[in-house]
Parts: structure tokens; sequence; C-alpha cells
């Protein structure tokens, strides 16, 4: 399920999304936590979806969580 959820927000992403992919990180992060913050796409997607400001809700936590931001 949070794998799927991963792809989703690369989904949202892809065509510019960020309020669908913010969604899927947080529901990726809330169902297995290491997969958005250990795996590669979930490091990107959260990355990407951060850059956004003001980050969507949910989205700054879990970057902060991740080591992206300081």
């Amino acid at each position: 399920m949070a794998a799927r959820a991963r792809a989703v927000a690369r989904a949202y992403l892809w065509v510019g999304g960020l309020r669908g992919a913010a969604r899927a990180l947080v529901d990726a992060d809330s169902i297995a936590p290491a997969g958005v913050r250990c795996r590669s796409l979930g490091r990107t997607a959260a990355v990407e979806v951060a850059r956004a400001r003001p980050a969507p809700a949910g989205v700054a936590r879990l970057a902060t969580l991740v080591g992206l931001t300081r």
C-alpha cells in the first residue's frame, strides 16, 4: 500500500499536482514511514513537494523528519 501511495505521489508530481502529491506522501508515511523516509522515490518526491512555497500541509513536518530541512 505504501509503495502505491509513493507511486501516486510521483504521478501527481508529473502532472503538477502538488497537493495530491503531498496527500499521497503523508498517507504513505503514516502507513510505512521507512518507505518514504529511506527509499529514494519517497525522498525524491518529498524534496520536490517540500520545495513548494509554502509547503503543503504535512509535508513540512515530513521534510524535517526525513532530514531535508533544518
